[in-house]
This record gives structure tokens, C-alpha cells and sequence, in this order.
């Protein structure tokens, strides 16, 4: 597409010509702080030309270029043949991508799994497990870089040998957080990329993280929300899938009670697919079943627990904290056994202590003998154990 050009004016950087070429004039505009992408790219839709966005400060393209360079980034633009949102453009549309290691293969061949900064330890197995399974099946697995959910499912992709994609909302070279430094370093190690509108040196800010979200949803064929509440981000990359048409949506489930599961149980009820474990992911993507894999994470019952710590485990299940006033309401026990119940499955490695109260961390690997059988594990997720086949190391914060 042509886009029509002007002579120079007042308030263009003193590098500009109108002779300067198209990719040049975004790359400055690219790194220059505050139009958004989105600006550029819907004047780009109405056939003008870019120029009038830049401003005096804007910098030399050639600085732009040699700096990225340095860093091992690309600049891509649509047209370009590794352009990966040709099949599904991002709406807002996006008008430029930096790149670092291996461009995203595209929708057809990407999963998104995402959840939230304080995803609980049975909803970062989830993640952990389902990065892992979609990574066997040759998927590439896209997220947020973000800490808990989103790390968690990158984490399990590379365990598994596979290739996943981080869409961050800051420069690339930016560990944000940096509690995730190393596995950005890991990512690209592995042959996988990471990918944002922000040039280098940009920061990460609030206003970054929605529009990022959409690229998640744009980059991958599905997204699969493993941990929302009920004003999560994850919802954003949600919203951005089924505005897509074409987009598969599929989301975790949760007890009612239990905050990180509110906007899983939202979209499930508005029509996305519910998952019970790896198996409904691959049948979604019209993928051969997993099958015989283990759940996660497992530990093994404790001896001589008895009824009472079932009934706890099985209130706590779903990862949420919870009080111990709430958990004798809704397993009615008195105080003595409810007490006696919590020590056992603490010490068996089933439960941990908050400053709000309890929460489960592992699932039953086998029922007891004497009838005490442990609760059917919800959410149920199929797919290989994580690292010992107990609880998961936690990611870090995202957005």
C-alpha cells in the first residue's frame, strides 16, 4: 500500500526527508515515547502516511537499528514474510513487532495459556502441565511472561523440550519481573522468541498490558484461561479471542467459592470449552489424546487419615484460601478434629498455612485402604508431572 507523503515541516526530526524509506520513518516512530502502535497502525489503514506522528525528539532510525542490532532484536512489519499476524489480526491492529529469538509460527500452530500473578499452586500445576502436554504435541506455546499462571506454562513448555513465545509489554531486554530474567534467557535458549510492540529501554507500564493481551490472543489458535477473577487481564485476552471469530476459548473451572476461578466459570457459562485436563485441550484442537498420564501435583495419602481430613482436602481443593471458620462451615466439623485434620494434611505435605488462612498445594496419588477414599481432584489435569511429581515451583508476578 502507498501512503501519501509531505514536504518537511515544523515539528519533524531533523533526520527526516520525505526520501527517508517507510521502514525507517516507523522504526523512529516505533521508538518514540508515547504515540501508541495502535495509532500508527490505523492511520497506516487509511492509506496516510506516518509522518505526521513523529516528533521533534524522534531518533535516527540508523541509532534505532544498530542499537537492536546490539541486542539481537529484529523490527517487523506487516508484509514482512515473517510477519506472524497475517491469519489474525490483532483488533486493535498492530503496525509494528520487535522480535528476539524465533518469530511465533503462527495461530495454526500456537496455544495461549494464561492466568493470573497469584495463580494458586493447583492452578499453577495446571498451567505447568497443560504448557507441558501442548508442548509434546507439538505446540508452541504463547503467555503473558508474567510471574505465577503465565510463567508457570512457559516453564512446562521448555521441561518439555518444546518451543513457547512471551508477549511482553515493556522492551524486550526489559526482564519484567525480574524475577522471570532467567526464564526469558531460558526461553530463548530453548529456540523459542520474545515479542512486543516496545522498542528497547521501554518500560513496562499499566496501559501496556491490555494491548499485549491481545497480541497473546492473535499469536495462538486458542487460548485456554487457567485462573481468572473476576477483573483479571487474563479476561482481556479472553474478550480478544472470541471477538476473533475464529478463536478457540477454553477455560478451567472452579468451585463457586473460590475468587481465581470467578471469570473461568464466567466464560465457561458464556460458552467456552470447560477443561478437565490436556485430553479436552487436544480435542478442541482436533489433537490425538494424551491418555495415562498422571494428575497434578500428587502425593501420597496420608497413613490413618481418616474421613475428616478428606472432608478438608476436599473443601480446599479447588486452591482457593480459605479460613478455618469457613472450612468447619462447609465440612461441619468441630474444632478438636478440624484441627487434628489440617496437622495431618500439613505434615503430609497436602496443605500449607497463609496469613488467610489454608491452602492445598497436592492432590491425592491413591486412595487410602479402609474405604477412606481422597476426593475426586478438581480441576483434573492430564499431562506430565512436574518436577518430582509434588507441587510446582511458583512463577512470578505478570499482568
Amino acid at each position: 500500500m502507498s501512503h501519501r507523503r509531505r514536504p518537511r515541516a515544523a515539528g519533524l526530526p531533523p533526520w527526516w526527508s520525505p526520501e527517508r524509506p517507510f521502514r525507517e520513518v516507523l522504526l523512529a516512530l516505533a521508538a518514540t515515547p508515547g504515540p501508541l502502535p495502535a495509532v500508527t497502525a490505523d492511520r497506516l489503514a487509511q492509506g496516510l502516511a506516518p509522518d505526521d506522528l513523529l516528533r521533534p525528539d524522534s531518533p535516527d532510525p540508523a541509532r534505532v537499528a544498530a542499537t537492536l542490532e546490539a541486542l539481537g532484536q529484529r523490527f517487523v512489519l506487516p508484509g514482512d514474510p515473517a510477519w506472524p499476524l497475517a491469519a489474525t489480526p490483532p483488533e486493535p491492529p498492530c503496525a509494528w513487532l520487535f522480535v528476539a529469538g524465533t518469530v511465533p509460527p503462527g495461530p495454526a500452530w500456537s496455544v495461549a495459556v494464561v492466568g493470573g500473578r497469584r495463580a494458586s499452586p493447583l492452578r499453577l500445576a495446571v498451567a505447568r502441565s497443560l504448557g507441558a502436554g501442548l508442548a509434546r504435541a507439538g505446540r508452541c506455546v504463547v503467555s503473558g511472561g508474567a510471574a505465577g499462571a503465565d510463567a508457570a506454562a512457559h516453564h512446562g513448555a521448555l521441561d518439555a523440550g518444546g518451543r513457547t513465545v512471551a508477549v511482553l509489554g515493556c522492551g524486550l531486554e526489559v526482564a519484567y519481573p525480574r524475577s522471570n530474567a532467567v526464564l526469558f534467557h531460558r526461553i530463548l535458549e530453548a529456540g523459542g522468541g520474545l515479542v512486543g510492540e516496545h522498542p528497547p529501554g521501554g518500560r513496562p507500564r499499566a496501559a501496556h498490558f491490555p494491548p499485549r493481551n491481545r497480541l497473546i490472543s492473535a499469536l495462538a489458535g486458542a487460548v485456554v484461561v487457567v485462573e481468572a477473577g473476576s477483573r483479571s487481564g487474563s479476561l482481556t485476552t479472553a474478550r480478544a479471542a472470541g471477538g476473533r471469530g475464529g478463536g478457540r476459548l477454553l477455560a478451567v473451572p472452579g468451585a463457586p467459592w473460590d475468587q481465581g476461578a470467578t471469570g473461568c466459570n464466567d466464560l465457561i457459562r458464556d460458552g467456552a470449552t470447560l477443561v478437565r485436563g490436556l485430553d479436552d485441550v487436544l480435542a478442541e484442537l482436533e489433537l490425538a489424546p494424551a491418555g495415562g498420564a498422571p494428575e497434578l501435583p500428587l502425593r501420597r495419602w496420608p497413613a490413618g487419615a481418616g474421613p475428616a481430613a478428606r472432608a478438608v482436602l476436599d473443601a480446599l481443593v479447588d486452591g482457593q484460601v480459605m479460613g478455618t471458620a469457613r472450612l468447619a462451615a462447609l465440612t461441619g466439623l468441630p474444632p478438636e478434629p478440624l484441627a487434628v485434620a489440617v496437622v495431618e494434611l500439613e505434615l503430609a505435605g497436602f496443605v500449607r498455612r497463609l496469613a488467610g488462612g489454608l491452602q492445598a498445594v497436592a492432590l491425592p496419588l491413591a486412595a487410602p485402604r479402609g474405604g477412606h477414599g481422597p476426593p475426586v481432584p478438581r480441576p483434573r489435569v492430564s499431562g506430565a508431572a512436574g518436577p518430582g511429581g509434588g507441587t510446582p515451583a511458583p512463577g512470578g508476578p505478570g499482568g
